[in-house]
């Protein structure tokens, strides 16, 4: 693997900006990305030297498939990371993870970024790698059996959530489709990054028709806090028009409650640019 020293050069080669140390790890921020990135500091001889936001997980075989460019495997976790989401890692308290990679040469590294910067991300995982990513994590383990069913049954967006959503809006909380059976129970601050309690609160979600809820998720559209949509320039004009997506949509009501999760959203999940 490059050393830490290499990473660092081959960031700058891509006018890498914002860099700010701390004790466990370097801040940049990428412009061809438009995302900021880690370089791990305690990555010694492993596959972790740099580390990257988790909204790419989905396309890490996709980047591996880069002759040279490797990973250990498993997300890596840091407190002084604060500019990425946070999920239970073990502990009583979320910490902010990124998904950890290394590179054989330089211009692996090189031929991994500008791949990086071809990829338009889409901040979505299946219900079942979280659920199984938290049995793992050990977060189930001083739960019942029926704690642990209405937790897995809220990430499918089925059961007593999704009731409780029902219950609190009682309509699509953008467009007041009142069909709520084709309605989909969509968490704020995503189900995976969020606490036990978060993750059935429902002030932490939305009711939201299908095109609204996939956009919404991805990070392709959030809202403000006055409840007004926020859409990415990921998105082109044409794809608006299909989904009948505009800027005049907005939630039908937002209380204090439900802006505190929209604010992680809008921080970790939003693709502005």
């Amino acid at each position: 693997m490059i050393t830490l020293k290499e990473i660092e050069d081959v960031l700058n080669e891509f006018n890498a900006t914002e860099r700010h140390e701390v004790k466990y790890a370097i801040l940049f921020f990428l412009p061809t990305l438009k995302q900021y990135l880690y370089i791990n500091k305690q990555s010694g001889t492993k596959a972790s030297g740099l580390v990257i936001h988790p909204r790419f997980e989905a396309y890490k075989n996709e980047l591996l498939m880069i002759k040279g460019v490797e990973t250990t495997g498993t997300l890596n976790h840091k407190s002084s990371m604060r500019k990425f989401p946070k999920r239970l890692h073990g502990g009583e308290q979320p910490i902010p993870y990124g998904v950890p990679f290394g590179f054989e040469t330089k211009q692996v590294m090189r031929e991994f970024l500008n791949k990086l910067a071809a990829i338009k991300p889409y901040y979505m995982r299946k219900p079942e790698s979280e659920i199984a990513d938290a049995k793992n994590s050990g977060e189930f383990e001083q739960l019942t059996e029926t704690e642990v069913e209405r937790l897995i049954s809220c990430r499918r967006g089925q059961g007593k959530y999704r009731k409780d959503l029902i219950d609190l809006w009682g309509k699509c909380s953008v467009t007041e489709c009142k069909q709520v059976e084709i309605l989909r129970a969509s968490h704020i601050k995503p189900w995976r990054d969020a606490t036990n309690y978060e993750r059935l609160d429902p002030y932490n979600g939305l009711l939201l028709t299908p095109n609204l809820d996939t956009l919404f998720d991805s990070g392709m559209i959030s809202f403000d806090s006055t409840g007004n949509i926020l859409i990415s320039t990921v998105l082109d004009q044409s794809t608006l028009m299909a989904l009948n997506v505009n800027s005049g949509l907005k939630l039908s009501t937002l209380n204090t409650k439900t802006d505190k999760y929209l604010k992680y959203h809008r921080e970790f999940i939003f693709q502005s640019e």
